[in-house]
């Protein structure tokens, strides 16, 4: 009797040298977009999601948070911070059912994820887009550059962030949770904005130093900054008139708002200007007196030589 040899195992895998592709990257997960600058408001292909009021707010306060998510604990507190522990833990649980119901009703996404009873985060499964997100990142992106410097791709940026923002940050809710990051993206608008101030100044763009000017203004008009460089910025353009204008509105607010004057700096800023101007001034009369006397003396130069001349020809 032949002995039998091991059983062959049988191939049930993919072929030798075949490219294994994990099945995540077969495709993109599904995008929900979600519009944080502003009324909150989400999306699906673009479609929008009719989500309560409730549901909307957790949802951006997810898509707010780290990316693993936070402890169940603080979410609560956070969330329901006029409710004592037990309750608000309860009341959170609520909310992330509603949500999950909610999205899921709209999307077929399972948009909480559900790895921990710890943490409470978004699903890693669901991909999620936000305005501010977006609004960081391009306007962190150009404030590296001086403004001098900036080409047109870097004030594309500018102004396709500005175009995001259609108010401040969750402005339906002024819980705790919401002030911190809506002060980090309202700091960055301004910073925006005067970037615009200080690169329109350098083209002389009087019109756009206004517009951006009068935009940072609205939003903090006790930024002494601000003021110094459209100051500059006007002055850079040859309205020495709108500089000085900008600096007698920057004392009468600071008074009636603070009860001071501008800061050493802001004063400065504008004396500097006015030195500039006034030495550019002396300058200029100076050499408008010098040609006069130099007109002067070729008017009579020239009565002298036709004198000459005439007499010449009275000799030939």
């Amino acid at each position: 009797m032949t002995p039998e040899g091991p059983a062959t195992p049988k191939h049930t895998g993919p072929p030798q040298g075949a490219l294994l592709v994990p099945a995540a990257q077969l495709s993109p997960p599904p995008t929900l977009s979600l519009k944080l600058l502003g009324p909150p408001s989400v999306s699906f292909e673009g479609e929008p999601v009719r989500l309560s009021p409730g549901a909307t707010t957790l949802c951006a306060y997810l898509a707010l948070a780290p990316p693993e998510g936070r402890p169940r604990s603080v979410a609560a507190a956070h969330l329901f911070e006029d409710c004592s522990e037990r309750l608000a833990r309860r009341r959170l649980n609520t909310a992330l059912w509603r949500l999950r119901c909610e999205v899921r009703a709209g999307t077929g996404l399972e948009i909480v994820g559900c790895d921990s009873w710890r943490t409470v985060a978004l699903s890693p499964d669901v991909g999620v887009a936000t305005d501010a997100t977006r609004f960081q990142g391009l306007v962190e992106s150009v404030l590296r550059i001086p403004p001098a410097d900036l080409d047109e791709a870097d004030l594309a940026r500018l102004h396709s962030a500005l175009s995001l923002r259609r108010g401040r940050l969750v402005e339906t809710c002024d819980d705790s949770w919401v002030m911190t990051a809506r002060c980090r993206i309202d700091t960055l608008h301004l910073a925006a904005l005067d970037h615009l101030i200080q690169y329109y100044g350098v083209r002389r763009d009087v019109p756009a130093i206004t517009a951006y000017g009068e935009r940072a203004l609205e939003l903090e008009p006790l930024r002494e900054d601000l003021y110094r460089h459209l100051i500059r910025a006007y002055g850079t353009a040859g309205r020495l008139d709108l500089a000085e204008r900008q600096f007698e509105h920057c004392r009468a607010v600071l008074l009636e708002e603070l009860g001071v004057g501008p800061m050493p700096e802001t004063v400065a800023t504008y004396a500097r200007l006015h030195t500039a101007s006034s030495s550019r001034s002396r300058a200029v009369a100076t050499l408008i007196t010098e040609f006069e006397r130099a007109r002067r003396g070729i008017g009579l130069l020239a009565t002298a030589m036709d004198r000459a001349l005439d007499q010449l020809r009275g000799m030939s």
